[in-house]
């Protein structure tokens, strides 16, 4: 019976399923034909180049990356806090809170003081240095010219003799007299200059002593801090000494502790190199101890267990192809 609304010539649904089927059928046997523009040619396919190079996204993507400086340094991270401790106006320890930018800001204020000032005390004692050089060359100049002056004033008063002195208050006393008198203004001038020299003299070997104590002041700084104090300084001058046949005085006035450190590495390297010859020797004079039994390599081991299971009838399909 036709219910209202239906179509009453309705298609069959297995109808529909024969003729979807019949269409597959066919369109499996036909030929297929290349579609306009996939086949290949002759001339390479330049399109995903062509696509590239109009793809705007990529251009702006490249701009920006050109643009960006290679050498520009990363921004810090910001809102960070650390707390810092420090000394108070009052003297006392306080902390205050500082966040990243002032601390670098601060750390490299501060590096920048320590190398100034690590400059200027360099160039405080190369000054120093170059004024005592000058101050020395000076001091022996004055030296010398007051020997000088000594041995020209003694050569051209023409001094006479103790012997010729009694002689002439003997024969002429008021010569005697006279005579006397400037025998004793020249020698007056003579012991200045005798007393100048001594004091120079006496101020050089002063400055040099304080020079020579602050050498060796800075020296066993040095040396501390490479874990050496007297007694191992000691051994080291008397190994250097016994070795090379350097007289102990030489030693007195080394103030370079790089010197001593050259010293030091030459005795380890040479105490090193004893102990490597006695063991040497040891070895060669030690028994030969029999050579060891090489272990057979894992594949060895593995075929001489499945020849044992074949040889003793235990082998099984796994073994067989284990085997083959």
């Amino acid at each position: 019976m036709a219910i209202d609304g239906q179509a009453l010539d309705a298609p069959d649904a297995g109808d529909d399923l024969i003729a979807f089927l019949e269409a597959d059928d066919g369109s499996a046997d036909a030929p297929i034909e290349p579609i306009d523009g996939d086949e290949p040619g002759d001339e390479p396919d330049n399109s995903d180049l062509e696509t590239a190079e109009d793809d705007p996204a990529e251009d702006d993507a490249e701009d920006d990356e050109s643009e960006a400086d290679p050498d520009a340094p990363a921004k810090p991270a910001t809102g960070l806090k650390f707390k810092v401790p420090i000394k108070g106006e009052d003297g006392a320890d306080t902390t205050i809170e500082v966040d990243e930018k002032e601390l670098i800001s601060g750390y490299q204020r501060h590096s920048d003081y320590t190398r100034k000032t690590q400059e200027l005390a360099q160039q405080r004692d190369e000054v120093q240095t170059t004024a005592m050089q000058k101050i020395d060359e000076g001091r022996n100049f004055f030296l010398q010219q007051a020997q000088l002056a000594h041995d020209t004033v003694s050569r051209l008063a023409g001094l006479k003799t103790p012997a010729e002195m009694a002689q002439l208050a003997q024969t002429n006393p008021s010569e005697w007299a006279a005579e006397t008198a400037r025998t004793q203004q020249i020698n007056a001038v003579l012991q200045e200059l005798n007393q100048a020299s001594q004091r120079a003299s006496q101020q050089r070997e002063q400055e040099q002593g304080e020079v020579q104590r602050k050498a060796f002041s800075t020296a066993w700084g040095v040396l501390g801090q490479h874990g050496i104090d007297k007694p191992k300084l000691t051994k080291i001058f008397e190994d250097i000494a016994t070795h090379y046949g350097v007289d102990k005085n030489r030693f007195a006035t080394v103030t370079d502790p790089k010197v001593v450190l050259i010293m030091q590495d030459a005795a380890a390297y040479r105490a090193l190199k004893a102990k490597a010859g006695a063991v040497t020797k040891k070895v060669a004079a030690a028994p030969r101890l029999p050579a060891q039994r090489q272990a057979a390599a894992p594949q060895e081991r593995t075929n001489k267990r499945l020849e044992d299971k074949f040889r003793t009838g235990n082998a099984g399909l796994r073994d067989l192809a284990r085997f083959v």
